[in-house]
């Protein structure tokens, strides 16, 4: 795999989605699709971060909003366009309502799709990319290739409706923070994860057997207890981060890797596994 086809097929599958909310012929599959609103977390924790250097991870957000140190108002225009960039299909959701009881946005970001609906070389150009994808299976986002052209083409003609998407919810900052806010009232989602998120960001053999071990009973601990899922999560990252010391942390980052990287792995992946799988 290399990091710019999972990057490239992760825009083609958030371009894909947005018309597929936005087109008459095909909004119907875009209504069946469960939302996830840990995409927010991820998308307004690029927002908030000043650099890679000097990142937020999502999960702080969460505690950021218990003890009220999250700033006011949360994002500004610049900001909700790099929630945009990051995550654009979980900022429309948002903004949708997909995740609250009701959104001031919902009627404006209708009356935008009203004008964009009817697209039939984009209804056909998605059936074509989806059919594709589902044939290649589980490892498309990793190995899946669509052809040049057909990038070239969905991006082309999608082009003027994300502007629009994007502009409009940029206009309104104030609105875009207080959907977040509740959202982040809510919590985290364990175990939710959307088959774009189903790829480790380090090799399975990055730390050593013994480590590796370690990090499993640690959270094996955390599993045993009788947990909410808010409050498991915050247990696993403690008991994970608690666990990685400066010489592992070393060893990590001269792979380059971060420490992060492995924490979302093992929540993801590892922790489910069991001792034989992990120590092999």
């Amino acid at each position: 795999m290399s990091d710019e086809t999972f990057d490239r097929n992760i825009e083609v599958g958030d371009l894909l989605e947005i018309w597929e909310w936005c087109s008459r012929r095909l909004r119907i599959k875009w209504q069946r699709r469960r939302k996830l609103r840990n995409g927010c977390f991820i998308g307004l924790a690029c927002a908030l971060s000043d650099s890679e250097e000097d990142s937020i991870a999502p999960f702080d957000l969460i505690k950021g909003y218990k003890s009220k140190t999250l700033p006011s108002p949360l994002l500004n225009s610049d900001q909700v366009v790099s929630f945009w960039d990051a995550k654009p299909v979980s900022l429309l959701e948002l903004c949708l309502g997909s995740y609250t009881q009701t959104s001031p946005l919902t009627k404006p970001l209708n009356r935008v799709r009203s004008a964009f609906q009817n697209n039939p070389r984009l209804d056909e150009l998605s059936k074509k990319m989806r059919c594709r994808e589902k044939r290649f299976g589980d490892e498309w986002y990793t190995e899946g290739h669509h052809p040049d052209r057909e990038v070239r083409l969905l991006k082309r003609e999608m082009t003027p409706l994300c502007e629009r998407l994007r502009d409009l919810m940029a206009e309104e900052p104030d609105v875009v923070g207080k959907l977040a806010l509740e959202v982040l009232a809510k919590g985290w989602q364990f175990g939710e994860i959307p088959a774009s998120w189903r790829v480790r960001k380090t090799p399975e053999q990055l730390l050593n057997r013994a480590t590796r071990l370690k990090l499993w009973q640690a959270a094996q601990k955390v599993l045993s207890q009788k947990l909410g899922d808010e409050a498991k999560l915050e247990a696993l990252c403690q008991a994970l981060y608690r666990n990685i010391t400066s010489s592992i942390k070393a060893a990590i980052e001269a792979q380059g890797y971060t420490v992060d990287n492995v924490v979302d792995d093992m929540l993801n992946f590892d922790v489910r596994k069991s001792r034989e799988e992990i120590t092999t």
